[in-house]
């Protein structure tokens, strides 16, 4: 376990809980609010201790939080009535975020509310019901699968993704979704409940041609986008409508294809995700500030405008290595690994980042850094 003893924040203020597969970008907005925070995340990241007062790694099964081992660090680090904020990780065990949202504020999205955006009948049928585009989806395998994937009940990250010929290999309940051409993008948003704000629009990176596996995992994303104008102020008025149908509250984002001037969502992640990094410093006091006001209520009446171009990209191991106990990541990475960390199987290593004013430089820049850092683990572990 980590312990912060020198962190600087209001030593009055309670601290609260932040629980996620990676809870990082949300301490890291905490601490520029002046949110004292516990994390407890896959990882115990070295910045992700910087930014908390205290902070653990909960051991993983399946790539998910072990539930037993969760609970039990929860009641020994913080108190029975400490708020918790959560990101991803509970999509698919909304059970265990009952039990931990027992007797304490839960600062996002409840259980139940989870479950019903997650459950692709109740999620797909409601879009229909507001109008809402959307490829076509089956809960049969399809005749033919060419042009086809299948997709996990309550995944995350993409990596519940897969071409539907290959999900009788997947152990867990799926659907089918057409594939369909056209850009990848996702909106951030607030929530109370009732409507929306719009925080910003970013376009999703492709994985690229690597290993297999990895193909649909979450690969980063870039805030500018070209963004034609009736798209904006439809998807800015169907997020009323959803949120008002599902009762959405705190920081959300919704995924969309769009080509020219249509589009076709995907799904909604329920709960802040990591575009968090790209939008935050528009913000005084961050996005971690207004998601906790968004959960109790109050939405912002003004949103800042910002110029300025922001991306960042995963840099993923496909295959076991440990990092090199003599490479120290650059400032311009996140989510940073101590040193001779083992990976043994295909993940994330860290995250690299990029900015500017120009959109063309800014990708251009934080492929050359992804592609440093994947060559220095890659030939270190050859």
């Amino acid at each position: 376990m980590h312990s912060n003893a020198r962190a600087n924040l209001p030593p009055e203020m309670a601290p609260l809980l932040i629980v996620a597969l990676s809870g990082r970008a949300l301490a890291c907005s905490a601490q520029r609010g002046g949110y004292p925070v516990v994390v407890l995340d896959l990882y115990n990241d070295l910045d992700t201790r910087s930014y908390a007062l205290r902070s653990q790694a909960i051991p993983a099964i399946d790539g998910g939080f072990d539930g037993a081992a969760l609970l039990r660090m929860v009641e020994k680090l913080v108190s029975n009535d400490c708020p918790a904020v959560v990101g991803a990780g509970f999509e698919a065990a909304t059970p265990l975020l009952e039990q931990l949202a027992a007797g304490r504020e839960l600062c996002g999205n409840a259980a139940a509310t989870i479950a019903r955006v997650k459950d692709p009948r109740a999620f797909f049928a409601l879009l229909d019901a507001l109008d809402i585009p959307h490829p076509e989806v089956s809960f049969t395998a399809p005749a033919n699968c060419e042009g086809w994937l299948a997709k996990e009940v309550g995944g995350n990250g993409g990596t519940h993704i897969r071409p539907a010929a290959q999900a009788a290999l997947a152990s867990a309940a799926h659907y089918y979704q057409r594939l369909i051409p056209g850009r990848s993008a996702s909106v951030l948003f607030l929530a109370n409940g009732h409507e929306a704000r719009v925080i910003g629009f970013n376009e999703q990176l492709s994985a690229g041609g690597g290993a297999d596996g990895l193909a649909y995992w979450y690969a980063g994303a870039i805030n500018r986008i070209d963004l034609p104008a009736v798209i904006e102020t439809e998807i800015g008025l169907k997020l009323d409508a959803l949120v008002k149908a599902t009762g959405l509250i705190g920081l959300n984002g919704l995924d969309f294809m769009m080509a020219g001037d249509t589009y076709q969502v995907l799904e909604v992640n329920p709960r802040p995700t990591a575009t968090i990094d790209l939008h935050d410093e528009d913000f005084p006091s961050g996005l971690f500030h207004l998601h906790l006001q968004a959960c109790r209520g109050r939405l912002p009446t003004y949103l800042p405008e910002s110029n300025e171009v922001r991306a960042h990209a995963v840099v993923y191991t496909p295959q076991a290595l440990t990092t090199p106990a003599w490479f120290r990541f650059p400032a311009w990475c996140s989510d940073l690994p101590e040193p001779g960390t083992h990976f043994s199987q295909p993940g994330p290593v860290c995250m690299v980042h990029s900015r500017g004013a120009a959109v063309n430089e800014v990708r251009r820049v934080l492929a050359q850094r992804q592609r440093m850092i994947e060559n220095t683990i890659l030939e270190e572990a050859a």
